[in-house]
């Protein structure tokens, strides 16, 4: 068998679990690494405040016009 940097390079099942474990330890190190140097995003944040804002503020606008309509029709 041909040897590279101490991984076997034959095609058996053994050699192939071997590579699946190596290829697994090594996304789970960078999904850990993306992980403890992720940053929250401010600007999609405060997008996200700002439209729930914009749709309570139109909520009470059309709410504060229907009761003025009401009022006005019964007075």
């Amino acid at each position: 068998m041909s040897n590279s940097n101490g991984f076997l390079i034959d095609n058996s099942p053994s050699t192939q679990l071997k590579y699946d474990i190596v290829a697994s330890k090594f996304v789970t190190g960078t999904e850990n690494h993306h992980k403890l140097n992720a940053h929250i995003s401010l600007g999609n944040n405060l997008g996200l405040i700002g439209a729930v804002l914009q749709i309570i503020i139109s909520l009470v606008a059309v709410l504060g016009l229907g009761l003025h309509w009401v009022i006005k029709r019964l007075f």
